[in-house]
């Protein structure tokens, strides 16, 4: 069974370069999976697809460019007539924080009664593999800040491997998450500087043999990344690219 990748948005959370936040879905026959769901991502995901074919989102950390436009999905499919659930798994701290954004956003729909419509069932991801949204899916802490929760993604399906950094620097922690994949989708926030946060281009390609993995495709780009294009030797994602694996 092969899997289509779609990289629904590939922009950090300034959309440097009109790109949508993350969100990145997974698909196969049984298998519907968004990777993140930034504040941005609903737009980009109606010019791609029917939201009502996603069945689970997993979140790689508590940072509204990749978890805060789950709200907006929930509303968006409540008026669709969704009549199935939607998991939503990531850190501890996840429900918590859609239910500020709720509230904040829509407090005069979440939280009344039959609203949604259908059940959203929350679920912690960790580093043991849980299914959702028919992958099995494990989640490794990387260096990123420390409030957010932040972790990396291991989703297995159909025979591949794909592995996400969400948000990390470069630590130790990155190639024992990306060991083994037949896809790894890598942030690239900077092209040559390195900052708490975020990795560049220049270290990744420094540390390329460490990772032990196959395919690698750079997502999440701000502005110094995008300025360079024609000086990156690996796989660039655009919003709307999809590939097979």
């Amino acid at each position: 069974m092969s899997l289509r990748v779609t990289f629904v948005g590939s922009g950090h959370a300034f959309a440097d370069g009109g790109r949508a936040h993350s969100c990145i879905h997974v698909a196969a026959p049984g298998v519907s999976l968004l990777l993140d769901c930034g504040a941005a991502s609903l737009p980009a995901l109606r010019r791609v697809m029917d939201p009502s074919d996603v069945d689970a989102v997993a979140v790689t950390h508590l940072h509204g460019d990749h978890f805060g436009g789950i709200p907006l999905l929930v509303l968006q499919q409540h008026f669709a007539h969704r009549d199935r659930p939607l998991t939503v798994g990531g850190p501890a701290g996840l429900p918590a924080r859609l239910r500020l954004e709720e509230s904040a956003l829509y407090p005069d729909f979440f939280g009344a009664p039959g609203r949604p419509r259908f059940e959203v069932r929350p679920l912690v991801l960790g580093p043991v593999e849980q299914e959702i949204g028919g992958t099995s899916v494990s989640a490794h802490p990387v260096k990123h800040i420390p409030s957010a929760e932040p972790h990396g993604l291991r989703v297995r399906a159909g025979g591949r491997l794909i592995a996400y950094s969400g948000d990390a620097t470069w630590s130790d922690d990155l190639p024992p998450l990306a060991r083994g994949a037949d896809l790894f989708i890598c942030e690239a926030s900077n092209f040559e500087r390195d900052d708490p946060a975020h990795i560049s281009y220049r270290t990744l390609m420094a540390h390329r043999a460490e990772l032990e993995c196959g395919r690698i495709v750079l997502t999440h780009l701000g502005a110094s990344t995008l300025e360079h294009l024609d000086e990156i030797e690996l796989d660039v994602a655009s919003d709307g690219m999809t590939l097979d694996l």
